[in-house]
């Protein structure tokens, strides 16, 4: 018994159908991915950018935080300098005079110097 060409043809052309269901299937697959895809190389080159901005803020933030720290540290050894001329000068034990010598003497040593 031999099929009747109809059912034949009916047969071809649901294989064919199934095959560009498939291949339709499959491109549009592909094309999603790389939309995906793109939309991810966008959000990590932000990220990267950000990242960036951030590490140079840090650092010039760590630059400022040396720069203070170094200037307080100068400002320590000045204090440190003036306390030992102040305990140097204090022939009886009055630190209060002591202070205003010192004072007196930075005074007049600023001025002599031309600085007002």
């Amino acid at each position: 018994m031999k099929p009747p060409s109809m059912v034949l043809a009916l047969l071809l052309l649901l294989g064919v159908a199934v095959l560009c269901a498939q291949r339709w299937g499959h491109e549009t697959g592909r094309a999603a991915c790389a939309g995906q895809v793109q939309a991810l190389q966008g959000a990590l080159q932000r990220q990267n950018v950000a990242v960036n901005t951030l590490r140079e803020e840090g650092a010039r933030r760590s630059a400022r935080a040396r720069q203070a720290l170094s200037s307080a540290q100068a400002g320590q050894a000045d204090a440190q300098a003036a306390a030992a001329r102040i305990l140097a000068l204090q022939p009886d034990g009055d630190a209060c005079r002591a202070a205003e010598a010192l004072i007196a003497s930075d005074a007049a040593s600023d001025t002599a110097g031309g600085i007002p």
